[in-house]
């Protein structure tokens, strides 16, 4: 059986029940997903502030996780906070939806539309992709306007903005896949494909399933150079490091 933590980095509730029900028609028999919120959080994450105070909380509730039993933890937000110190400090494999997903549309093909919510995305995910050092796979990148917690208002309404905005990015900027840049577009991902034609990208359920097959192989993040914590930072308890006080 494998047991892979989901946290929602927002303190709404409304995402959890339509997250399980997606996930669920994905994932194998053999496989049991908790999703969870996290309460004391931003109520969703559009701006670099958000991301910065929802971090700490995504890295306790995945360092609980590792003691729980979960085999990994899937980050539910396409910002991906908290991600790297997440990885220092467990042992599991943990991936963040935003990461991932970019991962797999470079494999699908050569340039990549990233449509997310808010004007600020096209400076946000241009950043990140030069930071995963993509960027020249970077057709395009934008955000529709419309507020994430909006998302599930009108999903026919969403449709339309998103399917504009790809159409463009195919048509104008030659975009061959896109992805969509935000946890709360879960879901459509299969009515945008039937019209554009095009490989279009849920990140979070791309993410699970390639969690997954990571959980299969017996893989998970090297511990060599990048997430290798000084010795006098942690302690190791049940497969997961624990940061001492500095003192």
């Amino acid at each position: 059986m494998r047991r892979i933590f989901v946290v929602l980095p927002v303190s709404t509730e409304k995402w959890i029940k339509e997250t399980k029900e997606c996930v669920s028609k994905v994932i194998s028999g053999a496989t049991e997903v908790h999703v969870t919120n996290l309460p004391g959080a931003p109520t969703s994450i559009e701006t670099y502030y958000d991301s910065a105070k929802a971090a700490s909380l995504v890295v306790d509730a995945i360092v609980k996780a590792e003691m729980e039993g979960y085999n990994a933890a899937v980050i539910g937000c396409f910002e991906d906070p908290g991600l790297h110190a997440s990885r220092e400090l467990v042992s599991m494999p943990v991936l963040g939806i935003g990461e991932t997903s970019i991962v797999i549309a470079s494999i699908l093909g050569k340039r990549i539309a990233i449509i997310s919510t808010g004007r600020n995305s096209r400076a946000v995910y241009e950043r990140k992709m030069i930071e995963m050092g993509l960027y020249r796979k970077l057709a395009y990148s934008c955000g529709i306007e419309l507020p994430v917690l909006k998302l599930d208002e009108d999903r026919e309404a969403v449709i339309r903005l998103l399917v504009d905005e790809a159409e463009n990015a195919i048509k104008n900027f030659r975009a061959e896949v896109i992805v969509l840049g935000c946890g709360g577009m879960i879901g459509l991902h299969s009515k945008l494909q039937e019209i554009l034609k095009v490989p279009v990208i849920d990140p979070l359920l791309s993410t699970i399933k390639m969690t997954e097959l990571i959980i299969d192989l017996k893989l998970t993040h090297s511990k060599a150079w990048i997430y290798n914590i000084p010795r006098h930072k942690w302690f190791q308890f049940k497969g997961s490091y624990l940061l001492l006080d500095s003192e």
